[in-house]
């Protein structure tokens, strides 16, 4: 299905839900069961085969056709009832019991009675910075487990009744009939698209042809169930603020905003640089937790980060509300939130000690030789700038980058003044230009500006980010009450739709050419290798990685390479998640393309283009 189609029907669903609600949720029911009769019917018209072969084989014994249809009807029925037992894995974590905390249940028996849901059959703690519920199907779906997941990030930064506040929204999503209707069709949004991923790579005429349902049946699913799933986050929003109060759910909302943003763009940065000057980190990154998080981001730091989730537009790929919309239907402005004066750790008593041993231990595990490993590459940074200090007054603008880049993955201070020397030597060098722009958009610093009309003039395979940073920078200053001229914004935004088309027209010849065609060397520098294989490092998910070089003549002046990763585990769901978070989070002035191995490509045919091993996860 085309994207605007997919958009024109959820606007109709959105619609028919603000026209009359309860004739929609009667159609999202009447759809949803569509599709299981679907697959039933095709189950029941197998199992009907099946008896037939049966009886033409009693009666005039065995013969070749019998083999083949049967066959045919067994693979048919083995896979409709795959589809129709679609399993759902228990949350991995930390378990708690009601002995280990608790404040904690006793929190969460009132919340229960407020809201009249479901008992919660299993609380856990994970690593990630969220809480949420899972209903977990069992007996064929006639009965759920309710897991309630715990981050322990999340922990550690809001206070109790903030924490709890998080807690009600998500049992918000279980309350009454409408709770447990739109917790199945949210159960059944995930099992239809789990189904789509386990038969897309399948190439037998079976999958084919339930497959070919899926492509017409899910996305129409998706987009009719949109407005419910949605309406489902605002309604859940309602219940926490008639629980816990609207200022406490908004002053959370915004809390989880800024300080989520800087767990994860700060907080992991500044712990692997200790990696420089301890051989194991100490205190353990989850121990260290229970007071950074808790501290206050930087003021400018929190401004940027809230200006920024303020400035998110509604997406049709994501059902939860973009935080604007979400603090305007409780009645409240935006606003750096008061902080929290103490963590939610208090409602788990003497289990934290625990839990945080039991979290560094694992991350430990995972972690200790690419530790190591980058241990060894800061070493080499700090060798590096030892070795260019003595001949600082005759280094050249590659040099001085290479020093910027080396004191960057070393100290938390600003590398400007060292890109500045670089742009003294080559007032065009394209990495000083890009990254001092950078530093001054992220400071809010206008100086910024004329070095991005610099970069897009000189260097148009930086025209876009150019453009954007610039967009970006113009939005800042007026936001803090700047004065922007009007032709200065249209100047730029004319520039970028110019280098969008351009970007677009490199992209699509890019990723529309097999991975393995034309693969050449790398066009990188030995910097870059090293920055992309440290975020392989922090990516656990990736076991081993190949890279390659291709030509895109729409946009010559820019280095395009195609990297192969191999997972851990095969799981196509999880991989597509690793590629994209790594498209966007790899630290490479190119376009970089992630490729599956062994789902999008094999390993000898890789090997045989020419990709090159850059990494290899140790075992342990």
């Amino acid at each position: 299905m085309r994207h605007v189609d997919f958009m024109h029907l959820v606007r109709l669903s959105e619609q028919a839900c603000e026209e009359d609600a309860a004739a929609y949720r009667r159609s999202v029911w009447w759809f949803a069961m569509f599709g299981y009769a679907v697959v039933i019917l095709l189950a029941a018209g197998a199992a009907g085969t099946l008896v037939v072969v049966a009886r033409a084989w009693a009666a005039h014994g065995l013969r070749g056709w019998m083999i083949w249809v049967g066959l045919v009807a067994l693979a048919l029925l083995w896979v409709c009832l795959r589809a129709l037992m679609t399993r759902f894995e228990r949350p991995e974590g930390y378990r708690l019991e009601r002995a280990d905390a608790p404040e904690l249940f006793k929190a969460l028996d009132r919340i229960r009675r407020a809201v009249k849901g479901p008992p919660i059959d299993v609380v856990m703690v994970d690593a990630s910075f969220n809480a949420y519920i899972m209903q977990r199907p069992r007996f064929g779906g006639l009965v759920h487990t309710n897991y309630l997941c715990i981050g322990w990030p999340l922990l550690c930064a809001l206070e109790p009744k903030r924490l709890l506040a998080v807690i009600a929204h998500e049992y918000g999503h279980l309350r009454g009939e409408h709770g447990k209707f739109s917790a199945w069709i949210y159960r059944t949004r995930t099992a239809w698209w789990r189904m789509y991923v386990t038969y897309e790579r399948d190439d037998s005429l079976v999958s084919w042809l339930l497959r070919r349902f899926f492509i017409w049946y899910i996305p129409r699913f998706n987009a009719r169930t949109f407005a419910l799933a949605r309406q489902d986050e605002y309604e859940a929003d309602r219940i926490a603020a008639r629980l816990c109060g609207a200022e406490v759910v908004g002053q959370a909302w915004n809390e989880i905003e800024i300080k989520s943003r800087w767990y994860e763009t700060e907080y992991w940065r500044q712990l692997w640089r200790r990696a420089a000057h301890q051989a194991q980190p100490d205190p353990m990154p989850h121990a260290e937790m229970v007071a950074r998080l808790l501290q206050p981001p930087p003021e400018p730091f929190a401004r940027e980060a809230l200006r920024q989730a303020l400035q998110e537009l509604p997406s049709y790929d994501d059902t939860h509300p973009v935080p604007k919309d979400r603090l305007a239907a409780l009645g409240l402005k935006p606003g750096v939130p008061a902080w929290s004066r103490r963590s939610a750790l208090a409602l788990l008593g003497p289990v934290v000690r625990r839990v945080a041993e039991h979290f560094d231990r694992e991350w430990w595990q995972e972690m200790r030789r690419d530790w190591a490993r980058h241990r060894e590459h800061l070493a080499q940074c700090r060798e590096h700038i030892q070795a260019l200090k003595p001949c600082a007054a005759a280094l050249s603008a590659d040099e001085w980058v290479e020093w910027a880049r080396c004191f960057e993955a070393l100290s938390a201070d600003s590398p400007a003044p060292f890109y500045q020397r670089a742009l003294a030597r080559d007032p065009q060098h394209p990495e000083a230009l890009l990254r001092l722009a950078e530093l001054q958009v992220e400071a809010g610093d206008a100086a910024a500006l004329p070095l991005l009309d610099r970069l897009q003039a000189v260097h148009p395979h930086h025209g876009l980010a150019a453009c954007t940073m610039a967009q970006e920078l113009l939005d800042r200053l007026q936001h803090d009450g700047q004065e922007m001229e009007v032709a200065l914004r249209r100047r730029w935004r004319e520039r970028r739709e110019r280098f969008e088309q351009l970007e677009q027209e490199a992209w699509e010849a890019f990723v529309g050419a097999h991975p393995c065609a034309g693969l050449g060397e790398p066009d990188w520098s030995e910097a870059d290798r090293k920055s992309v294989v440290d975020e392989l490092i922090r990516t656990p998910e990736v076991a081993t990685a190949w890279i390659g070089g291709q030509h895109v003549a729409a946009m010559p002046g820019r280095s395009y390479l195609v990297l192969f990763i191999r997972l851990t585990r095969r799981d196509e769901e999880l991989g597509r998640d690793v590629a994209r978070y790594l498209m966007h989070r790899l630290p490479f002035g190119g376009r970089l393309r992630v490729v599956l191995v062994d789902l999008d490509v094999g390993e000898p045919e890789l090997r045989a283009a020419g990709a090159q091993p850059i990494y290899q996860r140790r075992r342990r």
